[in-house]
């Protein structure tokens, strides 16, 4: 009779687990030892799948104390449900040892291991106990090909080694099967092999929700507008379910092209098909309205849900700077904080950019005050945005500060060092900086961090070193230059008034007709007012197609110091015709009471 209850309780147990009634499995567990009933090795697979299905890694490691503590630890079933618990939970290390030390593994035993290191898209390790497995004479299933393929992270030896996985599931027959194509084809959109993934999805007789949201978020990442909508018109023929996934990749195209007609039908859609109420999605289009220029839309979405997430919340801070709102987007991270809700990474750093565009101290104290209450404090990537943000503040002391702090330095934190070095005019610094930063043989200088550099020489009229980086980019570390380092030598050039040589290496550049290249000499011409140039201006304002608003005002201005009235009427004419206003100045001042 002492068992009967124990029946009981692990009939209810196992039937709320079969019909995914995960959390009232646990309930129903915790009432069980309340009443005083102790589980045996019936009832701790189900738990453990429970806790699996919903991701409660301490309350396994619980379970797995009452498992030890009534001795049925030993039990196969037992042992794998626990490897499973750990390795959906994604406790690699827990699984591991759990798995190396079990001395009878089942093909479920070696499945999980796998996945767990799937997961992690640790591929070298998951062939390896592929291997392992084949030679100890188990046999491979569906499930093992599944784990290898959905571990490769789309690098050239993760694509060789699937392609392998490919051929050896059509070997075995695996290849008519839709969840083992359906990880093909995820495998080959990873790698961005879109074509081999489309062919995989066309020689599919069935395809379900899974497929088509692979293959709709492929062409997504790829930018084809056209094959996302075309696939999903044709997933809706078809009468599939839609989920989540095909939406966001909907909204990803919306937000790419900026087309506000078709994202507001897409949204409609969404309501329709009664998605709206998740804020994970909800998220996406807070996103998809901001890149589509209407805020307001965007904060509608916003405002319309109650239980807001984290990642809502950062979205909309994050529509405001891009909307250029920085002042609202500090103001609504403040409401954030008053919610009690933890801000993460990407939120913090996200309302520093705010403060940066502001440049406004004030503000910049406020937000550093948070940092510690969040446990952020010594974040690398928060760090950076901080000495990007005293930057922008006129704080170079601040900066400075925070740099001298960093236990370990990346090339971003050293970029933004450099940069906060050339925005204030300190060149010399900032060469300094950029040679000690040379001397970590595990930097790599990039791009930006050479326009940086050379920017600096510009603003400093060191004229030598900033031709030379310009030279050592290319030669030493092979990095292409781009229209942001020809525009700082131009610029470099002009300062010290080389007009001849900086209109040469405007002619010989690939991109010589752009008006980011001109805008820097027509600003340094301006300041000189030189007159032996103003008909080159004059000619180049004729013949040059790509000329900017900025560039007109600037040959106006020039034209206006040389006594050229009329040339100077014409420019603001000719501004006019080509619809180009010219945007009212502002400024800003914080008042503090």
């Amino acid at each position: 009779m002492q068992f009967a209850p124990l029946r009981q309780w692990n009939s209810l147990i196992q039937s709320t687990v079969r019909d995914s009634y995960f959390l009232e499995a646990l309930n129903i567990y915790s009432s069980l030892l309340k009443s005083g009933v102790h589980g045996d090795y019936l009832t701790f697979p189900f738990v453990l799948k429970a806790c699996a299905r919903l991701g409660l890694l301490l309350v396994g490691r619980e379970v797995h104390c009452h498992v030890i503590g009534l001795g049925v630890q030993s039990d196969v079933f037992v042992q794998t449900s626990l490897l499973d618990m750990y390795s959906k939970c994604s406790s690699l290390t827990e699984a591991r040892q759990l798995f190396d030390q079990m001395p009878v593994k089942t093909v479920v035993s070696w499945n999980s291991i796998i996945h767990a290191y799937a997961k992690e898209f640790n591929t070298m390790e998951s062939i390896r106990i592929f291997n392992e497995m084949h030679s100890r004479d188990v046999t491979p299933t569906l499930s093992t090909c599944v784990g290898l393929v959905s571990g490769c992270s789309g690098s050239a030896l993760d694509l060789r080694r699937g392609q392998s996985v490919h051929c050896y599931g059509i070997k075995l027959a695996f290849s008519s099967d839709l969840r083992f194509c359906n990880s093909l084809m995820g495998m080959y959109v990873r790698s961005d092999l879109i074509n081999s993934a489309r062919s995989l999805f066309d020689s599919l007789n069935e395809k379900s929700a899974v497929t088509y949201s692979t293959i709709i978020g492929g062409y997504a990442k790829h930018g084809d507008y056209f094959q996302v909508f075309n696939l999903f018109t044709e997933m809706r023929l078809q009468q599939i379910a839609l989920d989540a996934i095909v939406f966001i990749s909907l909204i990803s195209c919306c937000s790419l092209f900026g087309s506000l007609c078709t994202a507001s039908s897409v949204f409609s859609l969404l309501i329709q098909s009664g998605f709206d109420c998740k804020p994970s999605v909800a998220a996406a289009v807070v996103n998809m309205y901001v890149k589509c220029g209407d805020i307001n839309a965007a904060r509608k979405v916003f405002d319309s849900f109650m239980d807001k997430d984290i990642i809502l919340w950062t979205s909309m801070i994050g529509g405001y700077v891009q909307a250029g709102l920085a002042r609202t987007a500090i103001g609504l991270f403040k409401d954030l904080m008053s919610t009690g809700l933890q801000p993460n990474r990407i939120t913090i750093i996200t309302v520093l950019s705010a403060c940066a565009d502001l440049g406004s101290l004030y503000f910049a104290k406020q937000i550093r005050g948070h940092l510690n209450a969040v446990g952020l404090k010594s974040d690398l990537q928060i760090q950076t945005s901080l000495i990007h943000m005293y930057c922008k503040c006129g704080s170079v002391e601040k900066a400075k500060e925070i740099f001298d702090s960093l236990s370990y330095r990346d090339l971003a934190a050293w970029s933004s060092m450099i940069n906060c070095y050339a925005f204030h005019g300190k060149g010399e610094d900032a060469i300094f900086l950029f040679k000690e930063m040379l001397k970590d043989r595990s930097i790599k200088p990039d791009a930006l961090v050479f326009t940086d550099i050379i920017a600096a020489c510009s603003h400093s009229g060191l004229i030598e070193e900033g031709v030379k980086f310009f030279i050592s980019m290319q030669q030493d570390y092979g990095i292409e230059a781009n229209a942001a380092h020809y525009s700082c030598i131009v610029d470099l050039l002009s300062r010290a008034g080389f007009f001849e040589s900086a209109l040469e290496f405007i002619r010989i550049v690939p991109l010589g007709s752009s008006s980011q290249l001109w805008t820097p000499f027509l600003s340094a011409l301006r300041s000189n007012c030189s007159v032996p140039y103003s008909n080159t201006m004059l000619k180049y304002s004729l013949e040059c197609k790509d000329v900017s608003t900025g560039n007109h005002i600037l040959l106006a201005g020039i034209s206006s110091s040389l006594g050229r009235w009329k040339e100077a009427t014409d420019f603001r004419i000719l501004m006019n015709k080509k619809g180009m206003p010219k945007e009212a100045g502002w400024s800003r001042t914080d008042i503090f009471i």
